[in-house]
């Protein structure tokens, strides 16, 4: 039937033939029910067998009736009731399954991951009783069957919530510990359990002795939570009072840190206490309700499921014994009226079928009006109805797919639309990206031609690292999206704003009269990104470097004028911050001197042309030398040596200076063990290091494991 309603709603549309139209009209639209059958030619024929055949047709049409009535009762029971008994049985076992899942999930108290079952379980009773509601036959689904259905819902909801809850306490308590943890570690390395010295255990200062014993009385769990409340407060007031002392010692990110830290634990802590306040009341309604639901589900589907099944049983018995006793009293009888009944069947199906036929025909042409008129035997009025509501669903599945197909259209449309914007726009600050920012380039470019003059400035926010390494990315997200509001209000409407990525803007300005046009504006934007910035409740102070170029001044095209506007913003960084630098020829030249001298040192690092030149650093009262300072020189292709006040920047700017360190170390080391190994056994190097290295978090232990 699928298969003929697919290939039915596939063909096209077409006019139906009009022999089969003629013939729909043409017919008699017979009104036929089982109570007065409509009678035909048989009739006539029947009248002459009449009294010969009467009471065998008779008794055949009754022990018809009665075994169609038994059969009826039989199907009822096994299709209907027996299975609706079934679910109503499924109901109650998901239920009380259920229960006692959630129930062992909530009174463990233990990690382990439980919640999926609890999951699988809820799955399994909503199932039960969706399939049970939907099969049910609308007698059976009262009033009072419906409000169990919600209460059910709720129930399996609550449940829900309340293991939810309980998982979350669980993970409130692992994130306590862990903070405690955190803590515990940052006093211990702060010296708070005693420092090792050269083997010796050394006291330690009494500050954070005392600090070290206080997160030792918190970090114990099997207390109540009073005493845990009160060694809290005795550990806050332990570090207050010394707060000027870790200030100075281990020093202020650590003192943050360990309050923050230890705020988290009490706060998660507080948390833990009143989920164990709450969920006992809750725990308690929760199974008065398990109790209620379970008789719920009893008294309105389990019992009136039974009685039903055991109504159908019996009236199947009842009507299995009629038609036992209608056979034996009519088998005569039916004799008679099968002939009745043979010429009854001609007239009652084979016209319902050729009305059928013609409508099928019809339908199957694309006339989705054409429907098969009503009539004939039960089960021939049956197949029209049938065909009818197909008919029905295959036009109002047409309609609906032709909406569907609007929508799917005007749904890719609109999201065609918002795949142009994030292919084109930056996602954070909703600016035009760098393809947008080249194909405006290009357009601006066209339209100026040889007659106009246009600007492209790039805005680079000076220490924007500083602010995602101390504030964190997304608060550096923010910082973004308030700096791209004050360059809108910076740049007006003449401008083109874009963003580069990372902390780069860029301003593109066409008609541009003059260079001096081009500096006060940047002048503007250098002075707008000034100002204080008000971002969730800080009050920031934020800087910018701007660097210009002019077409045709500086380029000829994109990649030119892109490529002079960064050039200028490297020597606007060059001259400090805050600063703004038109491009010139001699920037340029600057820039590719700088590339080169990096390119000449990285190769000088990888052939071995650095050298250590060592420095004796003499006691003038004895004139003994105590050690040397290493002085990193390089060794040049001409044999020039070069001090490293001439390339120590380049390496700083590029990240060579990890390397030459490490280099540095590993030769001064080795040096001063040979000296050692050779009868100097006082022998010290003093080496000197960049400055932004001893903010390496990690900086002291490489230099302990190359001392190693």
């Amino acid at each position: 039937m699928h298969k003929a309603i697919a290939e039915i709603s596939q063909s096209p549309p077409a006019g139906p033939p009009d022999a089969e139209r003629a013939w729909l009209r043409w017919l008699p639209r017979a009104r036929w029910s089982p109570r007065s059958p409509r009678l035909g030619i048989g009739w006539r024929l029947g009248l002459g067998l009449a009294a010969v055949t009467a009471v065998l047709l008779l008794g055949e049409s009754l022990a018809t009736r009665t075994a169609r009535q038994a059969l009826e009762a039989v199907r009822s029971m096994q299709t209907e009731h027996e299975p609706l008994a079934n679910r109503a049985n499924a109901v109650l076992e998901k239920l009380i399954a259920y229960d006692r899942a959630v129930g062992e999930y909530v009174q463990a108290h233990s990690a382990d991951d439980k919640l999926s079952t609890i999951t699988l379980a809820g799955d399994a009773l909503e199932a039960a009783v969706a399939e049970y509601f939907s099969s049910a036959p609308p007698r059976a689904v009262t009033a009072a069957a419906t409000g169990l259905r919600q209460q059910l819902t709720r129930h399996i909801a609550n449940a829900r919530q309340l293991a939810t809850r309980a998982s979350q306490r669980l993970q409130w308590d692992a994130r306590r510990q862990a903070a405690l943890d955190d803590v515990y570690r940052r006093i211990v390395s702060a010296g708070g359990s005693g420092l090792a010295i050269n083997g010796t255990q050394v006291v330690a200062e009494r500050s954070l002795a005392e600090l070290h014993t206080a997160i030792n009385a918190v970090r114990g769990n099997l207390v109540p939570s009073a005493v845990i409340a009160q060694r809290e407060r005795e550990f806050r007031e332990v570090l207050n009072a010394h707060t000027a002392e870790f200030e100075a010692s281990p020093g202020r990110a650590w003192l943050s840190l360990v309050r923050q830290d230890f705020a988290e634990a009490a706060r998660l802590r507080r948390a833990s206490e009143r989920y164990d306040g709450e969920s006992g009341p809750l725990w308690h309604s929760l199974r008065e309700d398990s109790a209620a639901l379970t008789v719920g589900v009893q008294r309105e589907l389990q019992l009136p499921a039974r009685e039903g099944l055991l109504q159908a049983a019996q009236h199947a018995a009842t009507a299995a014994e009629g038609a036992e006793h209608t056979l034996r009293n009519t088998s005569f009888a039916v004799l008679a009226l099968m002939l009745l009944v043979s010429a009854l069947l001609a007239v009652s199906i084979s016209v319902p079928v050729r009305r059928l036929t013609a409508a099928t025909r019809l339908l199957a042409g694309g006339d989705r009006g054409a429907r098969a008129p009503r009539g004939g035997s039960a089960e021939i009025d049956e197949l029209a109805e049938s065909f009818n509501t197909m008919a029905d669903r295959i036009a109002h599945a047409e309609t609906e797919l032709r909406a569907h197909q609007t929508e799917l259209e005007q749904r890719v449309a609109e999201r065609t639309r918002q795949l142009h914007h994030l292919a084109h726009h930056d996602p954070l600050t909703q600016l035009p990206n760098r393809r947008s920012l080249a194909a405006q380039l290009e357009s601006a470019l066209s339209r100026a031609g040889s007659g106009q003059r246009l600007a492209l400035l790039f805005v680079d926010v000076d220490n924007f690292k500083s602010i995602n390494d101390t504030l964190g990315h997304s608060f550096g997200d923010r910082v973004l999206q308030h700096i791209a509001e004050r360059l809108h209000a910076a740049t007006g409407p003449a401008g083109r704003l874009a963003r580069l990525g990372g902390d780069e803007f860029t301003v593109l300005l066409e008609d541009v009269k003059s260079s001096e046009q081009v500096e006060a504006r940047a002048a503007d934007i250098v002075a707008t990104l000034q100002e204080p910035l008000l971002v969730d409740g800080r009050v920031l102070t934020t800087g910018a470097s701007v660097g210009a170029s002019l077409y045709p001044d500086h380029a000829g095209d994109a990649e030119g004028l892109l490529r002079a506007a960064d050039v200028a913003l490297f020597h606007a960084k060059e001259l400090g911050r805050n600063r703004f630098a038109l491009y010139s020829p001699a920037l340029y030249d600057a820039a590719a001197q700088r590339f080169r001298l990096e390119q000449s040192l990285r190769r000088a690092v990888e052939n071995g042309d650095l050298l250590l030149m060592y420095q004796p650093q003499v006691v003038l009262h004895s004139f003994e030398s105590t050690a040397v300072e290493a002085l990193l020189r390089w060794r040049r292709g001409d044999g020039r040596i070069v001090t490293a006040t001439e390339f120590i920047h380049v390496a700083e700017d590029t990240g060579l200076i990890h390397e030459l360190t490490d280099w540095i170390l590993h030769t001064a080391v080795s040096t001063a063990a040979g000296w050692r190994a050779d009868g100097w056994p006082q022998a010290t190097v003093a080496i000197n290091v960049s400055a932004p290295q001893f903010f390496e978090s990690d900086f002291v232990d490489h230099v302990a494991r190359t001392l190693e």
